[in-house]
């Protein structure tokens, strides 16, 4: 049988790095277990630490985050996917970017990526605008500070985006582009590969400008990137390169700038000792890097990599606090140190929010407390991170059970009424969670689940999004039985 982590993971497909993991020891008392395990329901369990005024056993939350409005699009047969959200700090509302499989008449779309702006006041939409022949899994989108949106994805057939139609090579293009508040088009232009297809993995706004990584090789305009992975910064304007960078390590997990203007970018060492530095100097021997690049010309100010005989299973969000701080989100099992004292994760996989200084000093690492092998397992797993822009910390995730996180215990979610859930948390600066609003989803059709959840947050106002099957109740609306729909929703901190 499989843990309830194992389970969790593997109905989020989306989210890499899921195992199934041999159950751990028999046992009748704490002797039979392994020093910091103890023995509950006859297995033995190994609780985390979780620091920052974790305290295992939590308190039930009795009020949750105050819900401004939600929605819920479902499409019939077709089947949404989400790919990233944003929020225009012009108008307050959320744009969301994903893909279609099939059509949805609402808001005219067909089978493809797509992108959706929602209204900040209501969360009806307020425009749609198809990408054809994208790669649906591949197209991330921003919002600059006025409004527009700035896209990236990689397209193999002719293809429009509005008033712009191109026939790219047999090889496929990454398409990099700005459209207006109307979302017609303001510029677009095609990055040729020099070697594998360049494939965008994240993409941010930097004030006006553009900046994208991801996975392959091409030129931006400042010569071949010439790595196995690649960012790059675009003027806003009209898409030319301020500088283009590329790195021989195969993983790039995402990326953000920082007030200051220069760019952190995190992602997994593949294959081990490959180079996470833009000039090829600082490598690492496996785990996770953290580099921040200068926003002038890209070069490494500094970096930083986890530590320890364990393992880094996947890296999956950056986010940046307006003081420059930086949170890294991702999994990881054994003995790892992310630049303080090591943590020892155990022997199965367990969901990490490690947060570094503004100069790369390590503070808090945040990790939720569970118990996948108990008679009634508890799971949990960090799948996004975003500051607010009052500092704090927000991390969207799945879990199963009852977990804990910062003192904290997770509304039930067992079977046979909920497969998963999803959950929105904020976390304080001691560790301790100050805001949860947890997302139940009753099963439809025997199964149900939640995955591609997005997160971002602006001044006072959070935006999710997220892929749903099933039916739940969010701040108050109900969200009927949905097969691959697509729920979004706006809350105030």
């Amino acid at each position: 049988m499989r843990s309830a982590r194992a389970v969790l993971l593997a109905v989020a497909a989306a989210l890499a790095g899921s195992a199934c993991q041999s159950p751990k020891g028999r046992c009748d008392t704490a002797s039979d277990c392994s020093a910091g395990e103890t023995c509950a329901s006859g297995v033995c369990q190994r609780l985390p630490p979780v620091l920052g005024n974790g305290s295992g056993g939590g308190v039930d939350p009795t009020s949750f985050t105050p819900v401004l409005w939600s929605t819920v699009a479902t499409a019939g047969g077709a089947t949404f996917s989400v790919s990233a959200v944003g929020a225009d700090a012009a108008t307050g509302g959320l744009v969301v970017a994903g893909g279609l499989d099939g059509a949805y008449d609402p808001w005219t779309l067909a089978t493809g990526a797509f992108a959706a702006r929602l209204d900040g006041a209501t969360g009806t939409l307020a425009g749609a605008v198809p990408f054809p022949t994208f790669s649906q899994g591949a197209l991330r989108i921003a919002v600059a500070p006025n409004g527009d949106l700035l896209f990236a994805g990689t397209a193999f057939d002719p293809t429009s985006i509005g008033t712009y139609a191109f026939t790219p090579p047999a090889a496929g293009s990454l398409v990099v582009g700005r459209l207006d508040a109307a979302l017609d088009p303001v510029w677009a232009l095609t990055i040729d590969a020099t070697s594998a297809t360049p494939v965008p993995v994240a993409l941010a706004a930097r004030g006006s400008d553009l900046v994208v990584a991801g996975t392959g090789a091409g030129d931006f305009g400042a010569g071949d990137t010439g790595g196995a992975t690649f960012v790059a910064a675009l003027s806003g304007a009209d898409g030319h390169a301020l500088w283009s960078r590329g790195l021989a390590t195969r993983t790039i997990s995402d990326v953000a700038p920082r007030d200051a203007g220069d760019v952190a970018l995190t992602g997994v060492c593949t294959p081990v000792g490959a180079s996470f530095d833009p000039g090829g100097g600082a490598t690492c021997t496996g785990g996770l890097f953290l580099a921040v690049l200068s926003g002038a010309d890209g070069s490494t100010t500094w970096a930083r990599r986890s530590s320890g005989a364990g393992t880094v299973t996947a890296v999956r969000s950056l986010a940046v606090a307006p003081d420059g701080t930086t949170a890294v989100v991702g999994d990881a099992r054994g003995v790892v140190g992310f630049g303080a004292a090591a943590i020892d994760f155990g022997s199965s996989d367990g969901s990490f929010a490690a947060l570094f200084g503004p100069s790369g000093a390590a503070g808090l690492v945040v990790r939720p407390v569970e118990a996948p092998y108990a008679a009634l397992p508890d799971a949990a797993a960090f799948a996004r991170a975003a500051f607010d822009r009052h500092g704090k910390l927000w991390v969207a995730g799945r879990y199963y059970g009852q977990p804990t996180l910062g003192g904290v215990r997770f509304t039930p979610c067992r079977d046979p009424a909920c497969l998963a859930a999803a959950f929105l948390a904020r976390v304080e600066p001691d560790g301790s969670v100050g805001s949860f609003l947890p997302i139940a989803v009753a099963p439809v059709a025997s199964s149900a689940w939640v995955d591609d959840l997005a997160l971002f947050a602006t001044t006072g106002v959070v935006g999710h999004a997220l892929q749903i099957t099933g039916q739940a109740t969010v701040g108050g609306t109900a969200w009927p039985a949905a097969a691959g729909g697509l729920g979004a929703l706006k809350i105030v901190p």
